[in-house]
């Protein structure tokens, strides 16, 4: 008994994991930028999510990706893109669930994922500099996962 007890609760364990925290020197104006962003998924504002985004943007469905290259086509696959799951995600995410590593910034949902926009001519980009750069998407996930949780968390008496 004491053995299953024991596999029982390291498994528990294993599957509490520590949320990522955000240490980059730019974190604040990133958490500001994916305020302004999940503002304008919520309000359905197209136009202003487009403008946010780095072109090519990729699309990962199925772990395939579809790389978007201009504004006209995310408009055209907005709804595809954005799907309500990817909505979803967005909205229910808090500034604490922003987090960021070398490949840019994201929120505990991995839905999306956001970096500064630095031409590759910038040389010896310094992180006093970073401010010159706007923040854009480059990369939206799509999650069977994601789906299956926003659908629990609508589906809650909270909501």
């Amino acid at each position: 008994m004491w053995a299953t007890l024991a596999v029982v609760l390291c498994g528990a364990a294993a599957l509490v994991q520590e949320k990522p925290t955000c240490s980059l020197p730019d974190c604040d104006q990133a958490k500001a930028f994916f305020s302004k962003f999940q503002k304008a998924i919520d309000a359905n504002e197209k136009q202003e999510v487009v403008g946010m985004v780095r072109y090519p943007v990729r699309s990962y469905r199925d772990g395939k990706p579809t790389v978007l290259k201009t504004k006209a086509q995310l408009l055209a696959s907005y709804d595809t893109v954005f799907a309500p799951g990817v909505r979803c995600a967005i909205k229910l995410a808090t500034l604490d669930d922003v987090w960021g590593n070398w490949r840019g910034f994201t929120i505990t949902a991995g839905a999306i994922w956001w970096d500064r926009i630095i031409p590759n001519s910038a040389a010896n980009v310094q992180p006093s500099d970073l401010s010159k750069y706007p923040f854009g998407v480059f990369s939206v996930n799509h999650s069977p996962e994601t789906d299956k949780t926003c659908q629990a968390a609508q589906d809650s008496p909270a909501h």
